[in-house]
This record gives C-alpha cells, sequence and structure tokens, in this order.
C-alpha cells in the first residue's frame, strides 16, 4: 500500500492539480477521438439508408407498373386490341 504525500505548501497544490487537468485533457481527447468516430460512422449509415430508399422506391414502382402492364394486357386481350 502507498502511502500519500501530505500537501504542506501551494505549489505541491498546484503540482497536483496540474496534474489531474493535464490527466482529464487528456481523457477528453480520447472521448473527443471517439465521438469524431461515431459521428462519421452515423453520415456512413445515414448515407447508407439514402441509397437503401432511392434503390426501394424504384423496385416498388418497378413491381407497380409489371402489375399495371399485366393489366393493361388483361383490358387489351378482353376488349380485342391486341
Amino acid at each position: 500500500m502507498t502511502k500519500k504525500k501530505k500537501i504542506t505548501t501551494i505549489e505541491d497544490l498546484a503540482t497536483i492539480v496540474q496534474r489531474e487537468f493535464l490527466f482529464i485533457r487528456g481523457e477528453f481527447a480520447t472521448v473527443n477521438k471517439k465521438l469524431e468516430k461515431m459521428q462519421n460512422e452515423i453520415l456512413e449509415i445515414k448515407s447508407d439508408i439514402n441509397d437503401l430508399k432511392l434503390r426501394m422506391g424504384k423496385m416498388v414502382f418497378g413491381f407497380e407498373f409489371r402489375d399495371i402492364e399485366k393489366r393493361v394486357k388483361k383490358l387489351e386481350t378482353k376488349a380485342g386490341i391486341k
């Protein structure tokens, strides 16, 4: 078990406070890097979602178009047009 050094002067206190502030500064830097990485990942996910929306919109339109095309062919056949 280590024995804590007793603070005897203002300089001792200032040294301890400075050391702790520097430690906290390092911790904030680490957190900021992680947040930046997460922000980039979120932007990438948003981009992927937008791409999927565009693809799905085209797919739905394609399905609707094919359905309408089948219906028109049936109507044309019944009407004797084709």
